[in-house]
């Protein structure tokens, strides 16, 4: 029997093991018409089979039967791709079956097809001549439509597993045409290679019908290049060595040359692996490109973060990475407060600079329940069809529309759910491949114990920072949310009060109801202060008897309302419990009343004590306390003094804060009132735009040296904090009689002429007068002064003409005149030119 004649074998035995095993179970459409294809595969490969044996001397009827069921095969399968995307082929397929019966049989019949036929030591030698070509013009239609109607499946659906499947069958009819397409072409080979070809066909069929769940086509091809290279490598290596080393050592004995051979060989074994994962490596990079930095970072995960309890940087660890690996335009972390809904409190953008877009799906979600019942990614082609899911509200439903919402992964420890990994459409368009989903599983699975002992570990914070009898954060976890709002408000050019409030005469209810009484008391006042403030005000016992609130975002007059509201409610409700305890309140408010957390503190202290003295139960600002006890001490305020003497030294702070810039706020007022004198202002005009240069930086107080001295480029949050400066400078200012006609230059002396500038993009002669001074001569000391982001600085002259090259874009054209005239020495200092002053903006 000849290597023809087993080929031939080999795949009639494969043929008929999996009829057998597709046979034991044909309740499904697609296992019958699959069943019907191997059947007739099987009298394909059986007739050439007994073709090469030459059995019997009906070499003719044997090759008949080999060309009416090798063009049947093709109508088979086409029937098969049919039933797999659930499509009604029928007509097609009576069609092709008619087309054999009524054009193949009888030119089979009479003889003419084959033309003739040669068995040669097993070997067959079929000619078929021109009619070759009408034997393809009836199978290759067939083979087309097959692979349109499977790519068009492939690119309607979402499911990932669906999709490997299809990728599986592609790949099946791929390798049958590779092996077939040389029947095209004669003089044919002497191996039945399309035999070869359909039998690789017809396992990726099996194992794509029989198995629930299958390999990723793409880690096949990955694992196959990989070991195939290395099997190729390290052959022809050992080849090379043993011919070398026979080359030069001609005199090997028997047992020198075997001594050589399995000495080399162990050799090749011991560098395999090292080989493989360099190859591995090469081979991944080749298929991912640009991501696999990216998912090297999520299958190292647990190896990063074992040992992280912080739940933010946790997410950032999973988001970041899972978003490039995969290219989601969005991923988010939904997890659950105290088992309420599930909100995405982390999510990550693929494009940096957009904005996330919240996700929140209740607890009794069909979604929810889904994940929590199920151990799998939920798909959106799931969602779209699964009867469950009809029930969505619609907000849900509008928010999966709204993200984009194409996979939803259960993370869960110890069969518990405990959060949802979230994934929006591709950037591509595309859909998630199972390579994806197989990668976004090994994350979650890695990621569940750490989020899990993140979240225990944060409601230990959360329950160390909880006082016990009032329910409220306690004195410790003031302190650090009184210092995050500052550095917050620093950073952003943000305000927020704060309110001081103490029980008044609650010693001597103490006294005579006893301590189980007195706790009864402030347990109820710290329900009613939580039920009288806002929900990002957050409230604390500060100790025994007293009580404080953070008031984000806060001016003096609302936190008096918030104030108000406290003060009513706890009096009428202890008025209703025959209670006579009323409460006194002082409010501080940043940075108007001290910028340091000490001075806040002891301004809002003032404030209370105040309010005890004056009476009880009434509410007292620390502004006015101030100036209440100056007046009785007779202390002069004319021009606040005091005040100003202190926001003069914070103003030298900031200049000092860097070597580059300091006397940067001195030189600035200086060029400032030339320009100004040039302009023809008045002596008074004169000392607000002088003492507006002076103060136009007061806001970078609230800057860190770490941004100020920062060599390279700032990234998007430090633009945040230093483009927040002139706000924070008008609220530390705009208190502080006296200094009002301040505020509009030291706002928007950053505004350019062409409106492109910042904080309010004002443009032309909208912004104030002084501004666009100050921002002349604020960028002309820039630019001939050090600083940390470049090297040297500019000469006078190259800064002019600097200046002169943005006239009329960053700086008005009639200041540029003026300050270059006086810098050339052109122009006399008491010159007035005729510019029309602009309405000085009132600083918001």
């Amino acid at each position: 029997m000849s290597i023809y004649s087993l080929i031939l074998l080999a795949s009639l035995f494969v043929y008929s093991t999996l009829l057998v095993v597709m046979l034991r179970d044909r309740r499904t459409r697609v296992r019958r018409v699959f069943c019907i294809y191997l059947a007739i595969s099987m009298v394909w490969s059986f007739s050439t089979f007994l073709l090469s044996l030459d059995a019997g001397g009906f070499t003719r009827l044997w090759a008949g039967f080999m060309v009416l069921s090798g063009a049947c095969v093709w109508i088979a399968y086409y029937s098969f791709a049919c039933a797999f995307v659930d499509r009604n082929g029928g007509l097609v397929v009576k069609l092709g079956y008619a087309a054999v019966s009524l054009i193949l049989l009888p030119l089979v019949a009479l003889g003419y097809i084959p033309q003739s036929v040669s068995v040669s030591g097993g070997a067959v030698d079929v000619h078929y001549g021109l009619l070759l070509y009408l034997i393809v013009s009836i199978g290759a239609p067939f083979f087309f439509l097959s692979v349109f109607i499977l790519i068009s499946r492939y690119r309607s659906i979402t499911d990932p597993q669906s999709r490997n499947k299809i990728v599986y069958l592609l790949a099946g009819l791929g390798l049958a045409m590779a092996f077939g397409a040389r029947s095209a072409v004669p003089p044919l080979p002497q191996y039945p290679l399309e035999h070869v070809g359909h039998l690789g066909n017809a396992l990726m069929i099996g194992y794509a019908v029989t198995k629930h769940r299958l390999l990723d086509i793409k880690l096949v091809a990955r694992k196959g290049l990989v070991y195939s290279s290395i099997s190729v490598l390290i052959t022809c290596s050992y080849l090379l060595v043993l011919l070398g080393l026979n080359h030069f050592l001609q005199s090997w004995t028997g047992y020198a040359g075997l001594a050589a051979i399995f000495g080399m060989a162990f050799v090749m074994a011991w560098l395999f692996n090292p080989l493989r994962m360099l190859v591995q490596r090469g081979v991944d990079k080749l298929f991912y490109r640009e991501t696999y930095e990216y998912r090297q970072m999520v299958l190292n995960f647990a190896q990063r973060m074992s040992n992280v309890l912080d739940l933010g940087e946790l997410a950032d660890a999973m988001l970041k990475p899972i978003a490039k690996a995969v290219n989601a335009t969005q991923a988010s972390l939904l997890l659950s407060s105290n088992g309420a809904e599930y909100s995405s409190e982390f999510a990550e953008r693929l494009i940096e600079g957009e904005i996330a877009i919240p996700i929140e799906l209740g607890k009794d979600s069909p979604i929810v329940s889904w994940l929590d019942r199920e151990d799998r990614p939920l798909s959106r082609e799931v969602m779209d069809v699964g009867p469950e899911f009809k029930g969505l509200w619609e907000a849900e439903r509008n928010i999966i529309e709204g993200v984009e919402l194409e996979l939803l992964v259960p993370i869960k420890s110890k069969g518990k759910l405990i959060g949802i990994l979230a994934l929006s459409k591709k950037e591509s368009g595309g859909h998630y491949s199972s390579d994806d989903v197989d990668l976004v599983i090994t994350l979650v699975h890695e990621a569940a114990v750490a989020i899990e002992n993140a979240q225990l570990y944060a409601q230990a914070r959360e329950r160390a920072h909880i006082d016990e009898l009032t329910g409220l954060y306690n004195h410790r976890y003031f302190h650090e949310r009184l210092d995050e709002e500052i550095s917050r408000c620093s950073r952003f050019g943000d305000i927020f009060s704060l309110l001081f409030l103490d029980m008044d005469l609650f010693k001597t209810y103490n006294d005579i109801y006893g301590h189980i009484e007195g706790d009864n008391i402030l347990s109820k006042v710290g329900q009613y202060l939580m039920g009288a403030i806002r929900g990002i005000d957050m409230a604390f016992r500060y100790g025994g008897d007293e009580f404080t609130v953070i008031l984000p975002q806060a001016s003096l007059d609302d936190a008096y309302t918030v104030a108000e509201r406290v003060r009513k409610t706890i009096e009428s409700e202890m008025d209703s419990k025959g209670v006579a305890m009323t409460c006194s309140v002082g409010i501080a408010s940043w940075p108007t009343d001290g910028v340091m957390r000490e001075e806040l503190l002891r301004a809002a202290d003032t404030a209370l004590y105040y309010s005890k003295e004056a009476g009880r139960n009434r509410i007292s600002l620390a502004s006015e306390v101030t100036r209440s006890r100056a007046g009785a001490l007779g202390v002069r305020l004319e021009g606040e003094t005091g005040v100003l003497s202190t926001i003069y030294a914070l103003a030298a702070t900031v200049d000092a804060k860097d070597h580059y810039t300091y006397g940067h706020s001195k030189k600035v007022s200086k060029y400032t009132a030339e320009i100004a004198e040039a302009l023809g202002y008045s002596e008074d005009k004169m000392a607000t735009i002088r003492a507006a240069a002076l103060l136009h930086d007061i806001g970078k107080i609230g800057v860190s040296d770490t941004v100020l001295l920062k060599t390279s480029a700032l990234s998007a949050d430090e633009w945040e904090s230093i483009r927040a400066h002139p706000k924070l400078g008008v609220a530390i200012l705009k208190h502080v009689d006296g200094l009002n006609g301040c505020l509009a230059a030291i706002q928007y002396h950053h505004e350019r002429y062409d409106g492109t500038g910042y904080p309010a993009g004002l443009k032309g002669e909208n912004i104030p007068l002084d501004a666009r001074i100050l921002n002349v001569a604020d960028s002309y000391d820039a630019m001939t002064s050090m600083r940390p982001y470049r090297e040297g600085k500019m000469s006078s002259e190259e800064a002019l003409e600097e200046i002169k090259r943005c006239s009329g874009k960053q700086f008005d054209p009639g200041i540029v005149d003026v300050f270059v005239a006086l810098k050339e020495g052109q122009l006399p200092r008491t010159s007035k030119l005729r510019i029309s002053p602009v309405e000085t903006h009132k600083a918001g």
